[in-house]
């Protein structure tokens, strides 16, 4: 994710996979290392679904922190495609 101000990283992205099994084989798979930086994955769920019941039974999103400045949106989804048909990342 970059800074709409800035354009620079925030040191975070997201990364959405087409099935739920899939974010628990990736979350599942951890420790994970993007650009020899290891990286904090999270199940991504939002602020408003976060306090409804069994939301994370649901999510099909990864939420990836640490991730070096220099690192590009494609060398995110290219690592964590390995472990899912990933959707979209951004």
């Amino acid at each position: 994710m970059t800074d709409p101000n800035t354009k620079r990283s925030r040191g975070f992205g997201f990364v959405t996979y087409a099935t739920v099994e899939e974010v628990d084989a990736a979350m599942n798979a951890r420790p994970h290392e993007v650009d020899r930086r290891v990286v904090e994955p999270k199940q991504g769920v939002s602020r408003e679904d976060s306090q409804r019941p069994g939301a994370l039974l649901t999510v099909k999103k990864i939420f990836a922190g640490g991730i070096k400045e220099d690192t590009k949106e494609c060398h995110l989804g290219d690592y964590f495609e390995n472990n899912g048909k990933k959707v979209w990342e951004n």
